[in-house]
C-alpha cells in the first residue's frame, strides 16, 4: 500500500481567533470552486458517521503567513463560514495543482490525497512497458508535426487526434483515410470532407498551438452505432484499499466521436448493456471489466510511483468485445452514485486520521 507522507506530523503553531477545539476530527476538501457542489453535502454528512467534520475550501482560501484555512462547515444542512487550522489530512482535487505555491506549502504541512500521474500519453507509455496490461493499450503516437501524424494515419487509416492534456471530451478529433487525395473529419457533431492540403493545413494549426496524441480508432459503438465508453468509478475505502462505486456505461446523443455526457448523452448499468449489445460474450466482458477495476489501479500507483485516492478508468469496446484503456482521470467526477462515492470518501478520510494518528504516537 502506497502513501504520500511527506511531512504529516509536524507540530502547528496555533494561531490566536482559530477554532482548535475539534481540530483532530477535521479533515480538510479542497477544490478550486470556493462554492461546494451539492455533492459535499452528502460528503459532509457521511463524515460526520465516522465523527469527522470536513472543512471545504478552496487554494484561494489557505492563508500560509497563519497557517489556516478559511473554508467551510456544514451547520444544520448550511454552510457556514470557519477559519481552521490547515487539517492534518486533505482531501485535493488534482485540478488545484496549478497553485503551486500552495500546494508546495500543504505537502509541507499536511497530508495530500492525491498526486497527478501526467498525461495521456506517460499513461498509455507506462502501461505499455507493463506485462500485465500492455494489451489494453491502443496503438498510439505523440507529436506535434503534421507529417508523423499523416504516417500515423496511413498504417492504421482511422485515427483519434486527442490534446496531450485536456478534458471533458474538448478538441477531439477523428480522421478518417478515404484516399490519397480525400479524408474525413468528425468533431463533436460535424462531419466534414477535406483534401490532403486542406487537412494538412488543419493539422498545422491544430499541432503548432499544442502537442497531440494519436491513437488508433477503436469501433466502441452500440447496436444503434452511437459512441460509448466505460467509466469503472474508484475511491479508496475505510481499509485503505481500492474499492469500485459504480461501472457504468456513458453513451453519446449524437456526438460523432466521444462519449462524454458532458456534451450531450445518457448513461446506461453495465450488465444491462453488455446484455444487449454483447449478447454472446457479455459475461466474458463484464468478467475483464471487473478484473481491470480490482486490479488497475493499484498497478498505475506502483508504475506512475504516485499516490491516488480518486479514479476515473475510461474503457473503450472494440467491435468484437475487445476492451482498451481509453484514460484514467486523477480527478473524475460524482454526477453518479453519490451515495456510495461519498460514503466510500469519508471512509478514506477516517483511515487516513487514524493512520496519521498512530504515526504520530509512534514518533
Amino acid at each position: 500500500m502506497m502513501f504520500s507522507i511527506t511531512a504529516p506530523f509536524k507540530k502547528q503553531k496555533k494561531q490566536n481567533n482559530v477554532s482548535s477545539k475539534k481540530q483532530v476530527n477535521y479533515v480538510g476538501c479542497m477544490r478550486n470552486s470556493r462554492k461546494p457542489k451539492d455533492f459535499f453535502k452528502l460528503l459532509s454528512q457521511a463524515c460526520a458517521h465516522y465523527d469527522l467534520t470536513l472543512v471545504y475550501f478552496s487554494p484561494k482560501d489557505v492563508d500560509m503567513d497563519r497557517g489556516t484555512a478559511n473554508g467551510k462547515v456544514l451547520v444544520n444542512d448550511v454552510w457556514e463560514e470557519r477559519e481552521v487550522e490547515i487539517p492534518r489530512f486533505i482531501d485535493v482535487s488534482t485540478f488545484c495543482y496549478k497553485y503551486k505555491s500552495v500546494l508546495k506549502y500543504l505537502k509541507e504541512v499536511s497530508t495530500l490525497s492525491n498526486q497527478r500521474i501526467g498525461s495521456k500519453a506517460k499513461l498509455y507509455r507506462l502501461l505499455s512497458e507493463n506485462e500485465l496490461f500492455n494489451h489494453l493499450v491502443i496503438p498510439y503516437k505523440t507529436s506535434d508535426q503534421p507529417k508523423e501524424i499523416f504516417e500515423f494515419l496511413f498504417e492504421h487509416h482511422e485515427i483519434i487526434l486527442k490534446p496531450k492534456t485536456g478534458q471533458k471530451g474538448d478538441n477531439i478529433y477523428k480522421i478518417e483515410f478515404i484516399d490519397s487525395n480525400t479524408f474525413k473529419i468528425s468533431y463533436a457533431l460535424k462531419e466534414t470532407v477535406l483534401s490532403r492540403d486542406e487537412l494538412v493545413k488543419l493539422l498545422s494549426d491544430l499541432v503548432t498551438k499544442k502537442k497531440y496524441v494519436c491513437q488508433k480508432y477503436i469501433h466502441s459503438y452500440d447496436s444503434n452505432h452511437n459512441p460509448f465508453d466505460i467509466r469503472i468509478r474508484l475511491e479508496k475505502n475505510v481499509e485503505g484499499k481500492w474499492e469500485v462505486a459504480i461501472n457504468l456505461v456513458r453513451i453519446s446523443s449524437g456526438q460523432k466521436v466521444v462519449s462524454n455526457v458532458a456534451q450531450g448523452g445518457y448513461v446506461s448499468e453495465l450488465e444491462t448493456f453488455l446484455k444487449v449489445n454483447y449478447p454472446d460474450c457479455w459475461k466474458t466482458i463484464q468478467d475483464e471489466i471487473e478484473y481491470i477495476g480490482k486490479e488497475l489501479p493499484g498497478h498505475i500507483e506502483e508504475i506512475s510511483g504516485k499516490t491516488l485516492s480518486s479514479l476515473g478508468i475510461d474503457i473503450g469496446l472494440d467491435q468484437d468485445g475487445t476492451p482498451y484503456v481509453f484514460e484514467a482521470n486523477t480527478a473524475p467526477g460524482v454526477e453518479y452514485a453519490l451515495g456510495e462515492i461519498a460514503m466510500i470518501k469519508s471512509g478514506y478520510y477516517y483511515f487516513m486520521k487514524e493512520f496519521i494518528q498512530s504515526n504520530r504516537d509512534i514518533s
